[in-house]
C-alpha cells in the first residue's frame, strides 16, 4: 500500500489562531496604557506581531488556494474532461 500525501488543515488553523491571539493579546497591552504614553518597545512587539500574522495568513490562502485548485483538477480528470 503507497502512502497518500495528506495536509492537516487543523494544525494550519490552529497556528493561526495563535498568531492572532498574539495580536489580540499585544493590542490587550497597548489599551491598557492609560498615561497616554505608549512604549516604543511595546509597539514594536505590535507591530512585528502583526507582520508575521500577516506573512502567515498570506501563506495559508495561498495554501488553500492550491488546494483547491489541485482538487478541481483531480475531479476533472475524473469525470474524464
Amino acid at each position: 500500500m503507497s502512502s497518500v500525501p495528506s495536509f492537516n488543515f487543523k494544525d494550519m488553523i490552529s497556528s493561526l489562531s495563535q498568531h492572532v491571539q498574539g495580536v489580540k493579546d499585544q493590542l490587550a497591552l497597548l489599551q491598557d496604557t492609560s498615561s497616554g504614553t505608549v512604549n516604543l518597545g511595546t509597539m514594536f512587539t505590535m507591530q512585528f506581531k502583526m507582520q508575521v500574522m500577516s506573512q502567515f495568513t498570506e501563506a495559508v490562502s495561498n495554501t488553500l488556494s492550491a488546494v483547491h485548485n489541485e482538487m478541481v483538477t483531480m475531479a476533472r480528470a475524473t469525470k474524464g474532461q
